[in-house]
Parts: structure tokens; sequence; C-alpha cells
């Protein structure tokens, strides 16, 4: 029976990664927008809205190649160019001064006019300096006198430097010169009359000395391109994007491309991934939670099997239920089951993942998120509340207000219109109400099938009137008493370490009851003395009492017990041995001179404790059965007596499977000793 607990692991893997599968298909199916076979120049036979938020591809680009052209030409200063202005400048002045040179040198006959030296000079001027100046400047330099010459050579290339420090354009040229001239007219108006000329030579011989950068440019250029595409053009989700009986441009077929609404005959394997892994994230972090949680507790392969199916249910109604609605979910379905069979934090957790996995087919809708989030919180917070009564009412009135409240709020504050209002209310309240009566209504089935050790049944399977409880009160009520205590004695322990209390608790009470097939045979249901183990062979007692957790299993069986607890039944010995009728056979061998009996025949047929909970009751019994036939009543002998039991338990090996540290292990004993000293303590004597 237990090894199909221990498989239980691999087959709850395989189950999950089926699942996975089952999952990431539906939600891949759910999420595949509806595709169209349009062109450019097709005429669009319906509106068509954004299904989501997307990046406009061919408008981000369009802005990003105007931002691009838009960037102003980047010119930068030549410093040899303003070299050579100022060269220019200074060489000009160079050939008037020899021409001048030759006028006073009375041998040359070349130049005895000013009319011929200006000729000359400006042959001179045009083959060195590639300029054609006017005669009328030329003759205002060569009559000049010599200290006037040299004064205004110069202030002239003093003026073409200062023209020259700062960066030049063309377009900014002439009025450099200008400004330079002006401002010798008012600072030499003696010499004014020479500026006009000066300022014709300025403006044949100097050249901008700003030239074009084409590398910044290019730089610039990029930079305003890749600013442009990262600020890119967003559509908002619902944003029409083609009119019915539009043309489609090359611009709307490239947001239906951008938007994966171009019918494609290959299959999407983008998608298909990105789903896979949007839904395998979500499970890695569900099943992280369980292993954390759950890592010291076998789960029954029946309730994996029926929490994944259920788990599947309403992500397979959201398959249809979105085609109404956004907001219309039956997720709550899987909490009430999940919070009544596992506990209060796993419907949290497991029910969020379960709204998560099936997000994408309601378009990543956030009100469906936040209502149903909501939603979830109060109906496991209900549903998994073991401390109070069950009440169908409850369940499905809290949950079913909460959705109301949740979705008026948010509509409220989204500034939705008046027939949004209604329609998110209606269809949020129909997919609550209907999932939550579905559940309610289900959960006879779920105990049909998979019989769960749910915090609900272990509650009802705790009250005195429970058949099997009644019966073991009633035909065996020394074992009943036993029970009794051993469930108080663990349900102290499993506080103490943090196990299942309540599993605990409740499997104590009927941990025993395989002794109903032989009530008599076992001591604290004797009576007047009477042990009817005095007329039967060693053996045949010996098969008896070893044969107590197998009939407690069928007997389990044939009541439906849930499995942890018929689990614990057939642990709660191990693969220990009755010690008495072992020395007893000892005895009589030794009597009779016959070979010492082998102890593997007198073993329990049970299995070592593969659980907290199932070692927990194991000691338990050990040390209340000892404890009660010893007689014990000094505390102190107690817990000597309880360490002794517990060290017996460790060197046959019964823990190493069960997951208990030696921390875990002291804390059991100071339990154990605290119920005890609770029950040893001394009473006030009272007058006869």
């Amino acid at each position: 029976m237990t090894e199909t607990y221990r498989g239980s692991k691999p087959l709850a893997v395989v189950f999950i990664i089926l699942a996975f599968l089952i999952c990431t298909f539906i939600v891949f199916t759910g999420s595949l927008p509806e595709s169209y076979s349009y062109a450019v120049g097709s005429v669009a036979e319906t509106d068509i809205y954004a299904t989501r938020s997307f990046i406009d591809t061919y408008a981000t680009e369009y802005q990003a190649v105007i931002a691009r052209n838009s960037v102003t030409a980047i010119f930068v200063k030549s410093d040899e160019i303003s070299d050579e202005n100022v060269t220019n400048v200074e060489t000009f002045f160079d050939l008037t001064n020899q021409v001048r040179e030759l006028r006073a040198n009375e041998e040359d006959t070349t130049v005895t006019t000013v009319s011929s030296a200006a000729t000359l000079l400006k042959s001179n001027v045009s083959d060195t300096l590639g300029i054609d100046c006017s005669k009328n400047d030329l003759n205002t330099f060569l009559l000049m006198s010599d200290s006037t010459f040299s004064y205004m050579r110069d202030k002239a290339v003093s003026m073409a430097e200062l023209i020259m420090i700062e960066e030049v354009t063309e377009a900014d040229l002439e009025t450099a010169i200008d400004s330079q001239i002006s401002d010798f007219k008012d600072s030499n108006p003696s010499y004014s009359s020479y500026a006009d000329a000066v300022s014709n030579v300025f403006k044949l011989l100097l050249q901008p000395n700003s030239v074009f950068d084409s590398e910044a440019t290019d730089e610039a250029s990029e930079i305003a391109y890749q600013n442009a595409m990262s600020d890119a053009v967003t559509v908002e989700k619902g944003t029409k994007i083609v009119t019915s009986g539009e043309v489609i441009t090359e611009h709307t077929y490239q947001m239906l491309v951008d938007l994966e609404l171009i019918r494609n005959d290959a299959f999407n394997y983008v998608i298909l991934a990105r789903t896979a892994i949007y839904v395998l994230l979500v499970f890695v972090v569900a099943i992280y939670y369980l292993i954390v949680t759950r890592r010291n507790r076998d789960i029954e392969p029946k309730i994996v099997i029926s929490l994944i199916v259920t788990f599947l249910i309403p992500v397979f109604a959201a398959l249809y239920l979105s085609e109404f609605s956004n907001v219309i979910s039956i997720v709550l379905f899987f909490t009430v089951i999940c919070a009544t069979y596992m506990s209060l934090v796993d419907g949290i957790i497991i029910s969020f993942a379960n709204l998560l996995v099936m997000w994408p087919v309601y378009d990543f809708e956030i009100e469906n998120l936040v209502v149903y989030a909501l939603c979830i919180l109060v109906c496991a917070s209900v549903t998994g509340n073991t401390e109070k009564k069950y009440s169908s009412a409850k369940i499905i009135l809290l949950p079913t207000l909460t959705a109301i409240l949740s979705t008026l709020s948010y509509d409220f504050l989204s500034g939705v219109t008046q027939n949004e209002y209604v329609t998110h209310l209606l269809y949020v309240s129909v997919g609550v109400v209907f999932s939550l009566v579905f559940a309610v209504g289900s959960m006879p089935i779920y105990e049909l099938l998979a019989n769960p050790a749910s915090p609900v049944r272990l509650i009802e399977l705790s009250q005195p009137g429970s058949p099997l409880l009644k019966r073991l009160f009633l035909e065996a009520s020394g074992t009943y008493q036993h029970s009794l205590m051993v469930a108080n004695l663990s349900d102290s322990a499993a506080d103490a370490i943090g196990a299942d209390s309540l599993l605990c608790k409740v499997a104590a009470y009927y941990h025993d009851i395989g002794k109903l097939e032989a009530p008599t045979f076992f001591t604290e249901n004797q009576s007047d003395g009477i042990n009817p183990h005095d007329s039967l062979p060693v053996m045949e007692s010996v098969r008896i009492i070893t044969s107590h957790p197998k009939d407690g299993i069928a007997l389990a069986k044939k009541y439906r017990l849930p499995g942890a607890i018929i689990k614990v039944i057939d642990e709660h010995h191990g693969t220990t041995y009755p010690a008495y009728f072992y020395r007893k056979a000892c005895d009589e061998a030794k009597a009779n001179g016959m070979e010492m009996p082998d102890v593997e025949n007198f073993r329990y047929p049970g299995h070592i404790p593969s659980s907290r909970e199932s070692a927990i009751i194991m000691l338990a019994d050990t040390c209340e059965a000892a404890i009660r036939s010893k007689k014990v009543t000094d505390i102190n002998e107690c817990e000597n007596l309880i360490r002794t039991l517990v060290k017996s338990k460790i060197e046959q090996d019964q823990l190493i499977n069960s997951g208990l540290s030696f921390d875990d292990i002291e804390k059991i004993i100071l339990a154990f000793r605290q119920v005890y000293s609770g029950a040893m303590h001394e009473r006030i004597q009272y007058p006869e």
C-alpha cells in the first residue's frame, strides 16, 4: 500500500508536466489574435482595433528618419584656413611694397607712372593670390607715404587676425569685415580714406574659415535617429487602426504585422515560445512554493490528479469566457477546492498562479487581475479556515460581495462609461457566483473520487459520533482512551516542530482501529485479569498482535478514510517487533533446549514512517503504551523513559525516512513531557 505513496512524487511530476503542456497549448490558442489575409492595397472589410498596446514601428521609423534629416550641418573652425587668410593679407602688402620700391628706384622705367605701377601690381597680385583688384584700390596703396603704408599694413594684418579668431561662415564673412573696418574708421579717423580700399581687398582675399564636418554631422544625425527610435510611437490597446472600407496602406499593413494580425500559414513558433516561457515561469514559482512548504509531506496521487484537473478547468473555460468579456472568470472554482483540501495559504498562492496562467487569454486585462486577486484572498480565507464551521452560504456570499465592490471601485477609479459599469459588474458577478456554486456542488464528487485528508474532512472524522470512533469507544474502550492520549501527545509534538497537527491528532484517533478485529487480545481492553494469550501459542499471539495494522488498513479502506490516515495506520509500528512475546518465545526455547527464535518472524509487516506526522504518532504510541504499562507517576522518570524509547526507535532505524531532525526529536520529547506533566499533577484529597 505505501509503495503507492512512495511513488507519488514521480507520478506528480508526470501530471505537472502534462498540466504545463496543456496550459501552454490553451493559453497559446486563447491568446492568438484574429488574423487577416490583407496586403498593401487591400480594402478592409471590417474595423480593426489594436488588441494590445504596441510600438508603431512604421511611424517610429518615419519620425526617426525625419529627425536624422533635420539635423543642421555641423561646421567647425579651420585654423589652417585662418592662418592662410592672414598670410594672404601679408603677401598682398608684400607685393604692393615691392612695386612701391620699384617706383622709388629711378633707374626702373617700367613703373614711372602710377598707372603702370598699378598695372604691374595688379598682374602680380592676380598671379600670386588669384584675385582681381581694382586699379583705384591699388593706386590708393601705391600713393601712400611710406609711414602710412607701414601703418596700414600692420592694421590690415591685425584686422585679418581679429576676423579669423572666431569661426566665420560664408554668410558671416562680409559682416565681420564691415565690423572691423567700421571700428578702424572710428578709432583712426585720419586714415578712414584708406579703409574702403582695405575692405575691398579683404573681401577678395579672405575666405570663410568654417568648414563642414561630415563626421560630426553624421554622428549627430545618428544620435538624433537613435533618440527618435528610443522615443517610440506607442499605439494604445483598443485604438482603431483600420476602418471598414479603408485601403490598407503600407503604414497600416505594418501595424497589422506588428500586432501579428496578418495571417501566416507557417506555425507561429515565436508566440508559442513566448507563451511557454510565461507559463513555465508561473509553474516554476508555484512548484517551488509547494516544494518549500510540503517537502516533508507526501501528497496522494488521487489528490494530485484532482487538483491538476481542477486547475485546468478555469484555464480551459477562459478560452470561451474571454470571447464574451475580459472580466469573466471561474478561477474561484479552483480556489474553493484548493483551499478546502490543502490549506488557506495554498489556496491563495496556487489560485493566484492559476489566475496568472490564464491572464494572457484575457489580453492581460488589469481589472481581471485586480478583482479576482481580491476575491481569491477572501474566498481562500473563508474556505481554508479550519477553526470555524464550514458554511456554503458564507463561501458564496462573501467572495461575491468582494467581487461587486472591487469591480465598482476599479471602474470608478478608471472612469469607465456607464455601459461598461453595468457589463463589467454583470459578467464578474455571473462568473463568481457560478464558480462558487459549481465548487460547492462539486465537493461531494471530490470527496468520493480523491478522498483527501482535507481540513474539513479531518474535522468531520474527529467528531466522537463518527462511525469508527463510536465503534472503538463501544467495542475497545481501552484502545479508545489510549488513542485519545496518543492524539494529545501527537498534537502537541506536531505544533512544536511545525508539522500538520490536525492530521496528527485525527490520525492518532484511528491508528489502532485494527484492534477492533480482536479487541480483547490487547491488554488495554482486558478486564477481570483474563488474558486470552495465556492459552495461545506464542506465534499465534504474535500473529494476532502484529496483524492489527493490516486489519486497520482494511477497516480504514472499508470506511473510506483518507490515504494519509491509512498510511499512519500502516507505519505506526514500523518494522519493530512486540518485545514481550519475543522474550517469551526465547524463554520457552531456552527451557525446551531449542534454538533461539528468529526475530524477523516477530516483526510487524508494515513500513517505517515516511513522514514527520507518521513518526510522531509512532513515538507517541510507543511512549503512551510504555508509560501506561509501567504506571509511571514521576515526571522526571517519565521523561527518562521517553528518551529511552525514542533512542530505541532511532537505533532500530525506524526514523530514517521520517524527515525528523535531532532538533525536532528533542522538541517532541519536551512536548511529550509537557503533556504528561499536566496529566500527572497532584490533586487535593477530597473528604469522603
